[in-house]
């Protein structure tokens, strides 16, 4: 970890990626952003308080602070425009519809039936993929990758159903190629969550804490995204307890394309494993994770206008992820609780790099050329969406600070 140094937000730093070393200390080019507070005791005041197990790891609330009901109804409502009208969703006469009927509709051929003894999948060829769904079934796969629906489809009359708000949620911003960023000048904020007393996860391995996996995780980063094209900015740089709210404070204050909020996971089984990525719930859509949160399916926050493309980013790095480190595939999931990504005015998504409460992944974590495979997948995903250059990322290892 990095003591000593003020809390600062690290601006690029453009480095040749063949010479790319690991972030021993800080960037010397450093720049404090006007108007956005970083400090614990600054950052207080305008959200609520953690609960008391939220400094080390409780069964619940394990990094994300209750929220009132007064503080949820402060957050503005937006409308939801639908991500994309390339693709039609037939009207129906209920909430669902016939994801075969739906393929055909959209000139994609005859949906490929795959029938088991016990359940019935369908198989979409799309522009963006392969799309496959399975009754009964809230995970369905994208190139084999999972992410999870919002409701089990069922069939009928011989016909797989899907909920339509999954179709136009799930389903559509995966057929539809991305169109992600063409040019040099986007800026990503990059969150390494936790700081300071709100320590996160603590390692079975070696008793280390999240905070500093995750702000390691976030240097090593940070010079490879530079590199090639993107203008980055850190959430924090050393060890501080810099408040949600400020996070997303600060990816309004430099009007930021992109957030990606860097974290790792525990849970009460040892055997409990792989990686997760999350973005925000579709409005009308129940959350995969809840951690005894209210679920009120009505809400519309800010970050759901971006519902499409938080869903192809998600996929995007979870696929990396799961490509450098051989890690298990626990699916790209949705939650609503999470206070660092509903305010968002941009895509955000969170992604869960592993188990600290698993020893084999843990003894992982601690490993700093695990770290640097982590950076450079991240790396990997969002250079390919920046579309900035065709070099392939070098498999350079470092050291950890």
């Amino acid at each position: 970890m990095l003591n000593g140094c003020n809390p600062v937000v690290a601006l690029p730093l453009l480095l040749a990626l063949a010479g790319c070393s690991s972030p021993a200390r800080l960037p010397s080019q450093l720049t404090r952003v006007p108007g956005v507070k970083d400090s614990a005791a600054a950052a207080s005041a305008t959200e609520p308080a953690r609960p008391a197990d939220s400094g080390e790891r409780g069964a619940t609330n394990r990094f994300w602070a209750k929220v009132s009901d007064k503080d949820l109804h402060d957050l503005p409502l937006v409308s939801v425009p639908v991500v994309s009208d390339t693709f039609a969703i037939p009207h129906a006469s209920d909430d669902w519809i016939s994801l075969e009927g739906w393929s055909q509709t959209n000139h994609f051929g005859p949906a490929q039936r795959l029938q088991s003894a016990t359940n019935l999948s369908c198989e979409l060829h799309t522009p963006g993929g392969v799309i496959t769904v399975t009754s009964g079934s809230h995970v369905a796969h994208f190139d084999r990758i999972s992410f999870w629906l919002g409701y089990a489809p069922h069939v009928a009359d011989g016909q797989l159903l899907v909920r339509t708000l999954d179709v136009e949620k799930n389903v559509l911003p995966l057929a539809h190629r991305p169109d992600f960023a063409t040019d040099t000048n986007h800026v990503v904020v990059i969150d390494p969550g936790h700081g300071g007393e709100n320590t996160g996860a603590r390692s079975v391995a070696d008793n280390h804490f999240e905070k500093e996996f995750t702000l390691d995780w976030a240097l090593r980063l940070e010079p490879l995204l530079a590199s090639n094209g993107w203008n980055v900015v850190l959430t924090r740089t050393n060890d501080v307890d810099t408040s949600l709210s400020n996070r997303v404070a600060l990816a309004d204050h430099v009007n930021a394309d992109l957030f990606v909020s860097l974290h790792f996971n525990s849970g009460a089984r040892q055997d409990q494993a792989g990686i997760e990525t999350y973005c925000l719930t579709p409005t009308g859509m129940p959350s995969t994770l809840t951690r005894d949160y209210e679920d009120d399916l009505t809400r519309v926050f800010p970050n759901n206008a971006f519902d499409g493309q938080n869903l192809q980013y998600a996929v995007r790095l979870h696929r990396a992820l799961l490509e450098e480190t051989g890690g298990s595939d626990r699916g790209v999931r949705r939650a609503r609780f999470m206070v660092v990504l509903r305010g968002q005015n941009r895509p955000a998504i969170l992604v869960e790099g592993g188990y600290l409460s698993n020893l084999h992944e843990a003894q992982s974590i601690a490993d700093p050329e695990y770290r640097q495979k982590l950076a450079e997948a991240v790396a990997k995903a969002l250079v390919f969406a920046n579309v900035v250059t065709e070099h392939t990322l070098t498999n350079t290892t470092n050291q950890a600070p």
